[in-house]
């Protein structure tokens, strides 16, 4: 037998003596790991102004038909001025018109009432009910409206189509409220398997409060994806409501030029403390280019790329490439530099995979490969991206000193930001 909150809410309470105790306030949820959780106690209030309330483990409870009756007498209640205590959970305070994460269609959605479940004498959660009929039952109009609704159109989706999410799918929110963060109350292999973009999309449909509790709660790999698919007004929002420790270790592991262009857009004072918790290597990286204006190649470029000596053999090269400790940002190209760092040649890896490995590779790279001066502007650069077909292009100094590299998706980015923003106005 199915109920809802808000129809079991009516019921009464009776103890062992068939004395009235009053109505349900709340329920308590056993641990949240299951399918479908059971209510592992009912709440009863006393008093209107200085609310007192009791609860009633649900071994108390003998019968659950027309009310409830409980083996206890109404003198062994005991009641307190707060009935439960973190991390417990409850239906009125943590999921009721809480936001919660549908991980089946990757959004968030808002909780206007919960479908529970009777089987025998045990009362479990199964699902959330997320339409708008949830809310006309919450508002007590429910009888009316589907009089009116039936009257005018008996065909309507209203009456058939129930807003139901199965609690399988759902991860409530709920944040603790000294340290900031959400506990995730079901394992988090659900959150883990949606694409960071759709993270990202769900993380604008919360308040500040509750983004920042649900960033923290993943793991850096899957932080940096959300992050990398935002746009910079809500990685700014983001990052002011994350601790400075927090904040350190994501850009730790961002790549630089991502980390850059954040950090050049927050106040100065802000990105110093960040910095301030950043590794000296990376610190340096990051502050080499927020030196350089933000649209030019030098602030587009990301100092992580895979550079090669055209000494090596193709085997040595694969190999060196094998045990680098640094993630390159693109694999496309490895680029040949002689011992002062200077631009010599250009590789693919499709050359270095399909050539013997004792040839090398000062035999089959590009001895002048389309580059770019680290003060070119970003028009410059995906010119001459597009002129040459490429994925990614070198940057280099005055010297030939290979200061960088830009991949094609971080100046696609630019240039389409840019023509958008002419269309709209923004810019």
């Amino acid at each position: 037998m199915f109920t809802f909150f808000t129809e079991i809410i009516n019921k009464g309470i009776i103890d062992k003596n068939g004395r009235w105790l009053g109505r349900p306030y709340d329920f308590l949820v056993a641990p949240l790991g299951e399918a479908y959780p059971k209510i592992s106690a009912i709440v009863v209030a006393s008093g209107k102004i200085a609310r007192k309330y009791a609860v009633i483990p649900w071994d108390q409870v003998q019968r659950t038909n027309e009310q409830f009756h409980i083996k206890a007498a109404k003198e062994s209640l005991e009641y307190k001025g707060e009935y439960y205590h973190e991390p417990e959970t409850t239906v009125r305070k943590h999921i009721l018109d809480q936001q919660v994460v549908d991980t089946y269609n990757r959004k968030v959605v808002r909780v206007n009432d919960v479908h529970m479940l009777k089987v025998d004498n045990e009362l479990r959660i199964a699902h959330v009910d997320i339409g708008l009929r949830g809310m006309v039952r919450r508002l007590g109009w429910q009888p009316y409206i589907d009089f009116g609704v039936n009257f005018i159109n008996p065909h309507a989706a209203y009456l058939s189509k129930e807003g139901f999410l199965a609690w399988k799918y759902v991860q409530p929110l709920s944040i603790h409220p000294d340290k900031g963060t959400i506990q995730l109350n079901v394992t988090q292999t659900q959150i883990k398997s949606i694409p960071p973009p759709d993270l990202s999309e769900m993380l604008k449909e919360l308040d500040p409060y509750q983004r920042a509790g649900l960033f923290r709660s993943l793991d850096t790999d899957t932080q940096i994806g959300i992050i990398t698919e935002m746009d910079i007004k809500q990685q700014k929002d983001l990052i002011r409501v994350l601790d400075s420790k927090t904040s350190g270790a994501l850009f730790e592991k961002i790549p630089p030029d991502e980390g850059a262009d954040l950090l050049g857009e927050l106040p100065r004072r802000d990105a110093d403390r960040i910095l301030s918790y950043i590794g000296t290597k990376k610190s340096k990286k990051l502050s080499t280019l927020l030196s350089h204006k933000s649209s030019s190649a030098g602030g587009l470029m990301t100092t992580e790329f895979i550079t090669l000596s055209n000494a090596m053999s193709v085997g040595e090269a694969i190999e060196h490439i094998k045990q680098l400790q640094t993630t390159a940002e693109t694999i496309y190209y490895a680029y040949v530099v002689d011992a002062e760092n200077h631009l010599e040649g250009a590789v693919t890896f499709k050359h270095l995979l399909f050539e013997s490995n004792d040839r090398k590779v000062a035999d089959i790279m590009l001895t002048k490969p389309a580059c770019v001066h680290v003060d070119a502007s970003a028009k410059e650069v995906a010119y001459i991206i597009d002129k040459y077909n490429l994925m990614a292009i070198p940057v280099i100094d005055h010297n030939k000193v290979l200061q960088g590299m830009i991949t094609i998706d971080d100046i696609l980015s630019l240039v389409i930001s840019e023509t958008w923003g002419k269309k709209t106005g923004l810019l």
